[in-house]
């Protein structure tokens, strides 16, 4: 996404505006006058002059449009400018793939490995890793800029990769915290981990992980894959406990099979992060100003003057 608003709680004005609106539209184009003056009277007194001309239920709206303008103004429409394509290189993106035995020696790995590769291609150019876990968690790739070296290293694995069997999430998320957190490394802020999995050894450990995640900064996704597909005598994974672990990081969960969706939620989620980092400013470009200026011409409006008072 490469427009958002950078101050939407005004928008939060648009609603009291429009009900006022209303009720001046409701109103007699006349105002009070007709009510007290007798309508010979109150033509005799239009044309001296002593009374404005009644105009249409529309020109008392005028200065509501005026003002829906400028508080649109406000709300920061903006766009993230050209010259900041530089940026999509800042915040990786770390891949956390399930590779327990209900899903490496399964067909779930097909699922899983096609999903990554859509990630990505998807990453446009962000620093992107690769963490496998099973019982333990290993770092496959540290984040990097060449996608083509990870889809052949996702393409590559199999039921043999791990050495430890087993499904410890919680480990794998401790690992990746201290991936970027560590002395002399990137930090968290603002990067994205996506989890894809069945759920399996998701529980209160992984959420705990997950918060220590956001609260540092980053943000936690999750893809998981179909539940019905277990080899058989193998225990269901806990339901929504990947659900609870993207909320627990500040994230949103996907089927493993459509997850661009997902993708689109994750680039909106990083766009406000960013305008509202210390680089905001210089990333994009504050469209505000020019509605204000829009809103100043049927505000012109409102300062013309009757023929009979020119004469």
């Amino acid at each position: 996404m490469s427009w958002l608003l950078l101050r939407p709680l005004w928008l939060a004005a648009l609603p009291l505006l429009a009900l006022l609106a209303l009720w001046v539209w409701r109103r007699r184009p006349a105002g009070a006058w007709e009510r007290i003056v007798a309508p010979p009277l109150l033509a005799r007194m239009r044309e001296l002059g002593f009374v404005a001309p009644a105009g249409g239920r529309w020109t008392g709206l005028l200065p509501f449009a005026v003002a829906a303008l400028v508080i649109v103004g406000l709300s920061g429409p903006a766009r993230l400018r050209p010259d900041s394509l530089a940026f999509d290189r800042m915040d990786p993106i770390l891949l956390v793939l399930d590779m327990s035995p209900s899903v490496a020696g399964t067909a779930q790995l097909g699922d899983a490995q096609a999903a990554a590769a859509l990630v990505l291609q998807e990453a446009k150019g962000r620093p992107t890793g690769l963490m496998l876990y099973a019982a333990d968690a290993y770092v496959a790739s540290a984040p990097t800029s060449d996608a083509a070296s990870l889809q052949s290293l996702v393409a590559v694995l199999g039921a043999e990769t791990m050495p430890v069997e087993g499904s410890r999430p919680d480990i794998a998320l401790s690992v990746a915290r201290e991936l970027f957190a560590g002395e002399g490394r990137p930090g968290l802020a603002g990067a994205d981990l996506i989890v894809i999995s069945d759920g399996g050894g998701v529980g209160p450990r992984a959420w705990e992980e997950a918060r220590r995640l956001r609260a540092a900064g980053a943000r936690v996704w999750a893809l998981e894959l179909p539940r019905d597909r277990l080899p058989e005598g193998m225990p269901e994974p806990p339901a929504d406990a990947l659900a609870e672990l993207a909320r627990a990081g500040g994230g949103a969960l996907a089927p493993v099979r459509t997850p661009r969706p997902l993708l689109e939620r994750l680039g909106q989620a990083r766009t406000r992060a960013l305008a509202r980092s210390a680089e905001g400013p210089a990333l994009f470009e504050d469209l505000g100003r020019w509605l204000l200026l829009l809103a100043a011409l049927p505000a012109l409006l409102l300062f013309r003057r009757p023929l009979s008072e020119k004469s």
